[in-house]
């Protein structure tokens, strides 16, 4: 089976090219090839082993990630991958997209203007919201980004010890310690650690209950705080 993917490198002005293309190619008879010209990527996977289109798109992110990456750290640039569409061996073209609807507010627009008249205010609030939208646009580290935007707002009641700052946090806002531990924490950990050869795979269920939960914490804490206009 055959996969090609294709988007580009950020930021697209840069010009990256990596040509001759780049082949992998793995004991299993896995072969990926990755060119990039003007900032255009192509991601190639023959043979993967994955199953399905999802699980294809998302490796050739990994390994798009991880060539940009060995570029960025080669020229001292900070470079990132935004992958588009997969075309199949069959000629289906899958365009993937950036939002995710179980965590989109309706109306929006209250929410927004709350979060903005906040983030001015709270900086604890400001760089949760970014790790938030982080972990929503990175499957592999969407948990520790997740993890660390709940931790923001749990030191936004401070001063304490930690222990006293999650009890805080837990009995303002009415969040539970288990659902955090259980959905978030368990994945985050491995990751914040640099542990990856025991970090679990997680699919799309796993990653939009850990974005539910760090969106509940991030909403009852707007609530809370009530930003002035």
């Amino acid at each position: 089976m055959r996969y090609v993917a294709t988007g580009r490198v950020h930021p697209e002005r840069a010009d990256v090219t990596m040509l001759p293309p780049i082949v992998w190619t793995g004991s299993d008879g896995f072969k990926i090839t990755l060119s990039c010209e003007s900032s255009q990527l192509t991601v190639v996977l023959d043979d993967p082993p994955v199953d399905g289109f999802v699980a294809a798109f998302l490796a050739a992110k990994q390994w798009a990630r991880a060539a940009v990456s060995a570029l960025s750290f080669a020229l001292g640039t900070g470079y990132t991958v935004e992958l588009i569409q997969l075309v199949e061996e069959s000629a289906a073209v899958r365009v993937f997209g950036v939002r995710t609807e179980e965590l989109m507010f309706a109306p929006h627009e209250p929410i927004f203007t709350a979060s903005i008249r906040l983030s001015a205010q709270d900086v604890f609030f400001r760089m949760a919201l970014v790790d938030y939208a982080r972990g929503m646009a990175d499957e592999t580290e969407c948990a520790a980004y997740c993890y660390r935007a709940i931790e923001a707002i749990k030191s936004a009641f401070g001063p304490g010890d930690d222990k006293e700052l999650w009890e805080r946090m837990h009995s303002s806002l009415g969040t539970s310690r288990d659902e955090v531990e259980t959905a978030v924490k368990a994945f985050a950990d491995p990751i914040r650690h640099g542990n990856w050869s025991s970090f679990p795979p997680t699919g799309r269920q796993q990653r939009t209950e850990m974005l539910q939960v760090t969106r509940n914490v991030l909403e009852k804490y707007l609530a809370l705080r009530k930003p002035s206009a």
